[in-house]
């Protein structure tokens, strides 16, 4: 038993080779079927959407010091980790390390100028 091929043409003028159903024409060509393309097609998209991991209120409105790039670098992590296995999120992994690495150093860099300067301003109160 073969089954009845749909009686629709496609755009470029060639003859639909879908299978067809009860009224000659297949899923995406029959009339009555409209609404429930547009769900399918809608339930779709929605289905690839990602979760997100991370709140989104953690981050600050303007990041003007290390720890508010530690904290964004933070919220970015978060959200990678939960995504599908990619090289993509591996080149990502490794730049927020690196990230993390380059914020730590300054942030070091900060704290050890800070003790300098502190040191000479005492330096200079003993002084005279």
């Amino acid at each position: 038993m073969s089954k009845k091929q749909c009686s629709a043409f496609k755009k470029n003028g060639e003859k639909c080779n879908a299978f067809a159903n009860k009224n000659g024409f297949c899923y995406m060509h029959d009339a009555t079927k409209g609404k429930e393309r547009a769900i399918a097609r809608r339930s779709g998209g929605l289905a690839t959407r990602k979760p997100h991991f991370a709140n989104e209120s953690t981050l600050p409105s303007e990041i003007r010091s290390i720890g508010g790039v530690l904290i964004v670098l933070d919220y970015t992590l978060k959200e990678i980790v939960g995504l599908d296995n990619s090289i993509q999120r591996g080149r990502l992994l490794v730049s927020i390390a690196h990230g993390y690495i380059e914020a730590l150093k300054v942030g070091e860099m900060e704290q050890r100028l800070e003790a300098v300067e502190m040191a000479l301003s005492l330096r200079k109160e003993n002084h005279k």
